[in-house]
């Protein structure tokens, strides 16, 4: 007959044991975590490839030849909504192709997004002073009133009214290389320091204080037209999200497959379409004169 382990035996078994079981526990945490960690690292580099070639289509979106093609995209979607109707595809599928239509091709979807954001970001970088037009700008904005730049008064007192008219105080002179280290100087106004350094005589330097306020109104539409972008950026936004709410509040209305027969007639009745595009851009341009003349008034 077999004897009994001991206890102190079986303890040390048991201990053992769970020291392994912990053991690989925190083996499986580890593995879950890395592989959470993989997946998101994989999420994040297809969210940014997907970016990327977003911004690569829009690029190429400009054209006859790529409005056609969008149209002929806009076309086989269409055509893949009638044969799932066709075929008796259920509401939840024909849904879903119809949210992909609105994120690609609607007004508030996804692409036009993406497409209005990158092409005002465009416009503000090209709106934004180049390096040469800023330290041109800088410096007819520190200029002193007077042709005199000798004295440290006058010249202190013109580079504190110029900090606060400048259009980019990030065009710090300490931090600039524009200018050799020795004459890099507090006391000294940007436009004392480049008109030592470019050696200007007394005629030149009159001619350019004239220029001052030329410099200080082109500052002046450079902010308001930055102004106007952003606006247009806010306008745009609500305008988007108000679209999206209404179809949202047509979409509880109609049922999928509904959807998807207006959305198929649009497409195909390109007649109609045209004489819609048609009114729609007269009524914009009649709005655009009444507003003008009411400006004029």
């Amino acid at each position: 007959m077999e004897g009994k382990r001991p206890a102190a035996s079986s303890s040390a078994l048991s201990e053992k044991k769970l020291r392994r079981l912990e053991k690989n526990r925190e083996s499986a945490r580890e593995c879950r975590r890395r592989k959470k960690e993989a997946a998101q690292n994989l999420q994040r580099q297809i969210n940014r490839y997907e970016s990327e070639n977003l911004q690569l289509r829009l690029q190429l979106k400009i054209g006859t030849e790529a409005e056609r093609q969008d149209e002929l995209d806009q076309q086989k979607v269409a055509d893949g909504l009638e044969e799932m109707l066709r075929s008796g595809a259920s509401e939840g599928e024909i849904w879903a192709s119809i949210e992909e239509f609105k994120e690609k091709y609607a007004d508030y979807g996804k692409d036009r997004r993406s497409a209005i954001k990158f092409h005002l970001d465009k416009i503000c970088h090209l709106l934004k002073p180049t390096t040469t037009t800023a330290v041109a700008m800088k410096a007819m904005h520190s200029q002193p009133p007077s042709t005199s730049t000798s004295t440290s008064t006058s010249t202190s007192t013109s580079s504190s009214n110029s900090t606060d008219t400048d259009p980019d105080p990030s065009l710090d002179l300490e931090s600039s290389n524009l200018l050799p280290p020795n004459n890099k100087a507090k006391t000294k106004s940007l436009f004392s320091l480049l008109g030592a350094y470019l050696e200007i005589d007394s005629t030149q330097n009159q001619q350019l204080s004239d220029s001052r306020s030329v410099a200080k109104e082109l500052d002046e539409t450079y902010v308001s037209s930055i102004k106007l972008v952003t606006e247009l950026q806010k306008r745009l936004e609500k305008d988007g999200a108000d679209l999206d709410q209404q179809f949202m509040e047509v979409a509880h209305i109609l049922n999928p497959s509904q959807l998807a027969k207006f959305v198929i007639w649009c497409t195909n009745n390109t007649a109609a379409m045209h004489m819609l595009n048609a009114l729609w851009t007269k009524t914009m341009v009649d709005d655009n004169e009444k507003t003008q003349e009411k400006e004029k008034e």
